[in-house]
């Protein structure tokens, strides 16, 4: 099976023609602000409401939000090049399927705290939400730093 995508460079002129570049940075913008927003609050519920098993709540927020920030991007990286028509990467799509389907299951804390029980297993997923969100908002921030030349 071969996947037809043009090169990254010829992506973005294709991408800000059919998109145009105010929505395609307030996309961007969307991307990397809601992490923040979504941290921000889920913090405030720990804070006020959740006082049991603070960490196992904030490690089952990264591990759900890193998930959930990979499947979105992959499905981006699925539909603008459909839509464009320049290639239809079915790798990526499957690949954003899989992090979306876990992040719905371990969506219930009652599945997450099944899974990882000992401190060394929600460190180990701790640190794998955060790498997955922190790769997810370096590729939109560098994605639009590409787009918008200051």
């Amino acid at each position: 099976m071969k996947i037809l995508l043009k090169r990254t460079p010829e992506l973005f002129p294709a991408l800000i023609q059919q998109l145009g570049k105010h929505k395609i940075q307030k996309m961007c913008d969307f991307f990397l602000v809601f992490p923040a927003v979504v941290i921000i609050v889920v913090t405030g519920f720990y804070l006020v409401l959740w006082r049991i098993d603070p960490y196992v709540r904030f490690a089952h927020m990264l591990w759900v939000l890193g998930f959930w920030m990979i499947g979105t991007l992959g499905m981006f990286g699925f539909i603008i090049p459909a839509r464009l028509k320049i290639g239809s990467p079915l790798p990526i799509l499957i690949c954003a399927l899989i992090s979306i389907a876990i992040a719905i299951y371990f969506t219930p804390l009652s599945r997450f705290t099944a899974l990882f029980t000992n401190l060394p297993g929600l460190i180990l997923s701790t640190a794998t939400g955060f790498f997955n969100g922190m790769a997810s908002w370096l590729i939109v921030f560098g994605f639009r730093k590409k787009i918008f030349i200051p």
